[in-house]
C-alpha cells in the first residue's frame, strides 16, 4: 500500500514543492489549500492519480476533521505524514498592523496548526511510523524587526511541535 501525506498550503511554494517530491517517491498526496486553482495546478504537476484535492480553510476545525477523514478513506486508511504548512506572512510595525491582519496571522499560522494536530492525531496514531510535521520558519528561532505577530505564531508552532514530540 502507498504511503500517504496530507499537505496544507499545497497550492504554492513549500507545499507544492513537497507535494512534487513525495509524488515522485510514489506517495499518495493530499493537497489542501484555500486556493482551489493552486491545488489544481499542483495536482496537474504531480499527476491526478497521485493527488487528492480539498479546498479548505485551516481556521475551521470542522473542515479539518472532514478533510482528514475523507483523505484517510481515499488513501486506503493511511496518514503517514500530516504536513501543517499553510501560513500567511503579514508584517510591519506592530502598532500599525490592523486587527484583522493580526487575527489572520494568529488564526492561520498558530490555530490552524493546532487544529490540524487535533484532527490528525487519531489518524496518525492509527498509522504505524507516522509523523506530524509543522512548518515554523526561521522566525520560530529568532524574531526580526517588524514581524512581532508573525514571529509570535512561529515561536508558538515551534513550542507546540516540541511539546507534542
Amino acid at each position: 500500500m502507498r504511503k500517504a501525506i496530507f499537505i496544507t498550503g499545497a497550492g504554492s511554494g513549500i507545499g507544492r514543492a513537497t507535494a512534487e517530491l513525495f509524488a515522485k517517491r510514489g506517495w499518495f498526496v493530499g493537497l489542501a489549500d484555500i486556493n482551489r486553482g493552486g491545488i489544481e495546478e499542483t495536482a496537474r504537476l504531480i499527476g491526478p492519480d497521485n493527488a487528492y484535492l480539498v479546498t479548505m480553510d485551516v481556521r475551521d476545525r470542522a473542515q479539518w476533521r472532514k478533510a482528514l477523514a475523507d483523505f484517510v478513506v481515499a488513501s486506503g486508511g493511511r496518514l503517514d505524514v500530516l504536513f501543517n504548512n499553510a501560513g500567511v506572512g503579514h508584517g510591519g510595525p506592530f502598532e500599525l498592523m490592523d486587527d484583522d491582519k493580526r487575527d489572520l496571522v494568529i488564526d492561520v499560522n498558530l490555530k490552524g496548526v493546532m487544529y490540524g494536530a487535533e484532527a490528525g492525531l487519531p489518524h496518525l496514531k492509527a498509522t504505524p511510523g507516522s509523523c506530524l510535521l509543522n512548518t515554523c520558519s526561521a522566525a520560530g528561532l529568532y524574531a526580526g524587526p517588524r514581524m512581532a505577530v508573525y514571529a509570535a505564531t512561529k515561536f508558538g508552532v515551534r513550542a507546540l511541535t516540541d511539546s507534542l514530540d
